[in-house]
């Protein structure tokens, strides 16, 4: 876990992550719930995929500073390929690009670089992917592999 103070305001500080998340290479997609930034790196070939999170609580101690609590985790904990502190570092270091430059530069910044269309963002967190899904996807792959594999192994030993 990793907490910042932010020299923006609270409104602004969410525009900041948003970008930073924009900007992270490895996150697919990301969504703003009003409380929290969830970015998600999605599913891989090595890894179910991980989660970073940024809390940025309504409850500040000032009107132009703003606190918020950066953690990452793996979408399924038993992923042991799985590095979510590499998500994390990449999130801080874009984060880290963007502080203490004026609001009206990074958002003049994004709008020159990026397309409305091609944003990262989602508008439901219902839309972020999920890696525990498509673990479950491969676990039933597995299973009928194993039948189908049991079935060949007992008609090649019938005579």
């Amino acid at each position: 876990m990793t907490t910042l103070t932010l020299d923006y305001p609270r409104e602004d500080t969410r525009t900041i992550v948003k970008a930073a998340f924009e900007n992270t290479r490895g996150i697919k997609q990301y969504n703003d719930d009003g409380h929290r930034v969830i970015g998600k790196s999605g599913m891989g070939l090595a890894s179910y995929g991980e989660q970073v999170t940024v809390e940025i609580p309504e409850d500040q101690a000032g009107e132009e500073q703003t606190m918020v609590t950066v953690t990452a985790e793996k979408e399924v904990s038993m992923n042991i390929t799985a590095n979510p502190d590499k998500y994390k570092s990449r999130f801080l270091q874009e984060l880290e690009s963007l502080r203490g430059r004026h609001i009206d530069s990074i958002l003049d910044g994004m709008s020159e670089t990026m397309d409305p269309k091609q944003s990262k963002e989602v508008s439901d967190s219902g839309e972020l992917r999920d890696g525990s899904s498509s673990m479950g996807i491969v676990m039933v792959v597995m299973m009928a592999l194993s039948i189908l594999f049991m079935f060949v192994m007992m008609a090649a030993i019938m005579p």
